[in-house]
């Protein structure tokens, strides 16, 4: 049976759903309170014990905590999920908002459908502070796509998207993208020599790859990210990014005690910030010389994104850039190598895309499944959030405005109840008829929705309008980058890849 979920506006902007009675997995939806008068209180919502000033702390510290201080995200979700229900509280501590973590899709569709034109959307904070205050004289308030929120997100939103959707720019990109390919292709058959080092550095070879194709798509030229020597430049992108990534989760996902103490993890982070703005200047700066110097104008649609960045302000096309540079290299190489790993796998399915990559058939129906299949097990980001702007009862639940609200979408895509046998990479599921047990149709539409366009292309940079495990195609940068990613997988038809060890891949060439 369907989910439906309804929304409603009360005294206060109350949210509510109306209650389903039979779920397709069989559990039940009891009439709850639809009233915030009615409901039951936020603190009554179950979920770890809290202590005064450490708060939900002590459950993560070492040798008395159940968890520990490095217990695996994903066990730790499915144990909350198995102790608590499908709605867990997780009460906030130094910095950290009250969060509520939801595991139903009804109330999910109930909670993001309220925003879903002007999301808040709480994450990168430690970059918001840079703008905001640290380099306050260069921003002057304005926010990337990274970290704006509700109006502001959407008409920033509204402006780049035509830079990014128009398919000429398919058209524009495949040819030099065909050729990163091959030279990154070429780069591994030289590797290959060192009998130990791609087993070892693949993924440091596929992030050269990804800041190759990010630079050629966000800055309008080859950085030589694939020669054997990178220039300083080139390696502090690279260094920037990796730092970037490592950090934020501890500083913006984790008690925030940098909003009381600047730590020097944070001071390191804004000084880094600072060395990735200069070098995407530096780069927008020499695009818009060669624009410049070109000698006469191209139509429109032949016109490159960065020229169409630039056209609109060359603060936002700076802004893009940098924020392409600092999620995408990380993401883009996140996906390449799930899709290698799961290939070299699973043989069978690797011959069976190979053989469409040889045929005649332009729609790469298989190519496709294998990416969606690949980040139904594991996403890029293993759970959105969103923080609620006004009232919402959720199962009888009052939650109010402020509070965090956890989608653990990679969790909830890996559930037998939603998709049969989800530890298996099965790509067929995505081409299955109606009538077959494993069609992802069965699955839940909140669980699946994004998953199951047509058109989707996995892609670089994590778009945070929805909770979905992939990007929806009308995202901003998708179709680009799922290009990148589509153009290299494209060297499947020639290659052999085979697992090495548990959690590599080379590919044998």
């Amino acid at each position: 049976m369907s989910y439906k979920a309804v929304s409603g506006c009360f005294s206060r902007s109350v949210v509510i759903a109306k209650p389903q009675k039979i779920l397709r997995n069989g559990s039940c939806v009891c009439n709850y309170s639809k009233s915030v008068q009615d409901a039951k209180p936020f603190k009554s919502i179950p979920g770890l014990s809290s202590l005064p000033y450490i708060g939900i702390l002590h459950h993560f510290l070492p040798v008395i905590g159940q968890y520990g201080p490095n217990g695996n995200l994903f066990n730790i979700i499915g144990d909350l999920h198995k102790q608590f229900g499908p709605i867990v509280r997780l009460n906030g501590v130094f910095g950290r908002a009250d969060t509520v973590m939801l595991f139903d899709p009804v109330d999910i569709d109930q909670v993001y459908r309220s925003q879903e034109s002007n999301p808040l959307r709480p994450g990168f904070e430690t970059l918001e502070y840079y703008r905001e205050h640290v380099r306050k004289d260069k921003f002057e308030g304005f926010q990337g796509l990274a970290t704006s929120h509700g109006a502001q997100w959407r008409d920033l939103r509204t402006k780049v998207n035509p830079a990014f959707l128009k398919i000429k720019l398919v058209q524009l990109y495949t040819p030099p993208l065909d050729e990163i390919v091959q030279d990154f292709v070429d780069r591994l058959k030289r590797l290959k020599e060192d009998e130990t080092y791609l087993r070892d550095n693949l993924d440091v070879e596929v992030e050269k790859w990804a800041l190759e194709c990010l630079g050629l798509v966000g800055l309008g030229a080859r950085l030589g990210c694939l020669n054997d020597k990178l220039t300083p430049e080139v390696q502090q992108l690279i260094d920037c990014a990796k730092y970037i990534i490592q950090k934020t989760f501890q500083l913006d996902f984790l008690p925030k005690t940098w909003r009381y103490i600047a730590t020097p993890t944070f001071k390191k982070l804004m000084k880094v910030y600072e060395k990735q703005w200069e070098l995407s200047e530096m780069y927008i700066k020499q695009a818009t010389k060669r624009i410049n110097e070109r000698e006469h104008d191209i139509p429109d649609g032949e016109k490159s994104i960065i020229e169409k960045l630039l056209a609109i302000d060359e603060r936002v096309a700076i802004v893009m850039a940098n924020e392409m540079l600092m999620a995408g290299i990380d993401t883009v190489s996140f996906t390449l190598v799930g899709v290698l790993y799961n290939l070299a796998s699973n043989p069978e399915k690797q011959e069976t895309l190979r053989q469409e990559l040889r045929s005649d058939d332009n729609q790469k129906r298989y190519l496709k499944a294998c990416l969606k299949e690949t980040l139904r097990i594991r996403s890029v980001l293993p759970s959105n959030l969103r923080r609620t702007d006004k009232d919402h009862v959720v199962r009888g639940y009052h939650i109010p405005p402020g509070v965090d609200v956890v989608v653990p979408s990679e969790y909830l895509s890996n559930l037998e109840e939603f998709y049969p046998q989800p530890n298996k990479f099965i790509p067929e599921r995505w081409l299955a008829d109606k009538t077959d047990p494993l069609f992802y149709g069965n699955a839940q539409p909140m669980v699946r929705q994004y998953l199951n366009s047509s058109d989707l292309k996995p892609v670089a940079v994590r778009d945070l309008n929805y909770y979905c495990a992939v990007l929806r195609p009308t995202c901003t940068g998708t179709v680009l980058m799922a290009l990148a990613n589509t153009v290299c997988l494209a060297l499947v038809r020639n290659s052999r890849i085979e697992t090495v060890e548990p959690l590599s891949a080379v590919l044998a060439l």
